[in-house]
């Protein structure tokens, strides 16, 4: 057994490199500042009168600096000021719109809906329609970059209060435990999510990407993050959506590309069928797509979903043509990543649809939870990047732990490992562990870079959750920014 620490991974910026996603924007600009970019986003809002003019009144506030939270041991690097979103500072760029990209939403058809709808699945949808008709109406008539959709917090109050009343059945196995307790730019608590996966299930088919948004954003409460945090969050999301790359992974090598993707299992909603949804197979600048696996057959002896070969060869190879329609170039190396034991048919076919498009180089790693624990001298836990491997193909990696960099452990709870097991791979152990730790940074939901799992699991999660709200043969984006 060999313990190393792994030093923070730094990010590239427009003019320089950094460890710090804020600190990043804030000094040497977002990564595309000398590409196309979104210079300015347009957007459209909708909601109920009272929450639009709230949120857009925050929006307003937002272009300039906003303090970072002060407290009694204060942590500068963890609560940086946000530099305000204008087009003269950090990202340069500017939120457009006029009256016409408004809806408003009348109290009355709120009222109406609660009104005569006892059953909460019932009532989420009507809701959700009421939304979705403006979506298309902005869709058609005015094209904005990102919509959002703007939710008041009398019927957040009472979607939260009818959901104690009549427990919900969804099936929340896969649910992306990742910082439940953090407030992410959506401002969305788990309580909430069926609408959420719903409403940005339905409005893909308008082909625009929408950012939702509680009203009391305007006027954070005590239980959310501070506001200049809520801001970076806020933006760097709605950045992203419009097309803008607000940081990337350091290439080592430009000759040499690398792409990454994860795989994860969802149940249907009926839990009738369980099927696969892999991540966005995505190069170190974030760029790829998203494709929908096959419905899989557990088998009675092994309740763990597991991809026939030919489904494995299949889902891959797919995914990498669109992989190329997309960046106009194969990989020299796959990195793949999944939440379960690869079998040895998933191996196999993995490797021979790499090795068909003449990818060389194949990594395939299982990342999952961990039981075993580190412990470290003194009051905080184990360091953000403590790496222990336990064999060549075993290891334990510490995503979460004490940043140097925060001067603290800014995690609420004792940090739990992930165990990462090499089921096949080309590359060494350490520089494979050395990405995932640098994976947990490219969330553009969250500019707080200590996540647990790197974005290729988040992804496959997030996706899978909102496919649950699809058929078969419904439209589905191929890109990320529709699910985050």
């Amino acid at each position: 057994m060999k313990v190393r620490y792994i030093e923070e991974p730094s990010l590239q910026f427009g003019y320089n490199q950094h460890i710090c996603p804020k600190y990043g924007i804030f000094n040497y600009s977002p990564f595309d500042i000398n590409q196309v970019r979104p210079e300015k986003i347009t957007i459209g809002i909708i909601g109920k009168g009272e929450s639009v003019d709230k949120v857009l009144g925050w929006i307003d506030s937002c272009k300039n600096h906003i303090d970072g939270k002060k407290s009694k041991n204060p942590h500068p690097n963890l609560f940086l000021n946000f530099c305000g979103f204008n087009k003269t500072t950090g990202f340069q760029s500017e939120i457009v719109y006029d009256d016409t990209y408004l809806r408003r939403l009348n109290n009355s058809d709120f009222d109406n809906i609660i009104r005569k709808n006892e059953n909460l699945e019932e009532r989420i949808i009507d809701i959700a329609e009421l939304y979705l008709s403006e979506i298309k109406f902005l869709a058609k008539n005015k094209n904005p970059d990102v919509i959002l959709c703007a939710l008041s917090e009398k019927f957040i109050t009472y979607i939260q209060e009818k959901e104690v009343a009549e427990e919900n059945d969804e099936d929340d196995e896969d649910e992306n435990e990742v910082d439940k307790a953090e407030i992410d730019s959506e401002d969305i608590s788990a309580k909430e999510q069926n609408f959420r996966r719903y409403l940005k299930a339905q409005a893909m088919q308008y082909n625009i990407p929408i950012q939702i948004v509680r009203d009391r954003i305007a006027k954070p409460t005590a239980e959310m993050q501070d506001e200049a945090t809520i801001a970076w969050n806020f933006f760097t999301a709605l950045y992203y959506k419009a097309g803008g790359t607000p940081w990337a992974l350091i290439r080592k090598d430009a000759a040499e590309t690398t792409c990454y993707a994860g795989i994860s299992f969802f149940k249907s909603r009926d839990k009738s069928t369980t099927e696969t949804s892999i991540a966005q197979i995505f190069n170190e600048l974030g760029k790829g797509v998203i494709l929908r696996g096959e419905e899989v057959t557990l088998k009675k002896n092994d309740r763990v979903p597991h991809l026939a070969e030919e489904q494995a060869f299949n889902l891959l190879t797919s995914s990498l043509k669109e992989y190329y329609d997309a960046v106009k170039i194969y990989p020299k190396r796959l990195v793949l990543h999944k939440t379960s034991n690869f079998s040895e048919g998933e191996i196999y076919g993995f490797t021979q649809a790499a090795r068909q498009l003449n990818i060389n180089q194949i990594d395939l790693v299982s990342i999952q939870r961990s039981e075993i624990r580190l412990y470290r001298e003194g009051n905080y836990p184990p360091m953000r990047g403590t790496h222990l491997a336990l064999t060549e193909q075993h290891h334990i990696l510490y995503p979460r732990g004490s940043v140097p960099y925060y001067e603290t452990y800014p995690g609420k709870y004792i940090p739990s490992p992930i165990e990462i097991k090499l089921a096949y791979y080309d590359e060494s152990p350490n520089l494979i562990c050395d990405e995932i730790l640098a994976l947990t940074k490219m969330n553009w939901n969250n500019t707080q870079f200590d996540r647990k799992y790197p974005i290729t699991i988040e992804c496959a999660r997030n996706v899978g959750e909102i496919l649950k709200y699809l058929g078969s043969d419904d439209e589905m984006q191929l890109k990320y920014a529709f699910y985050m």
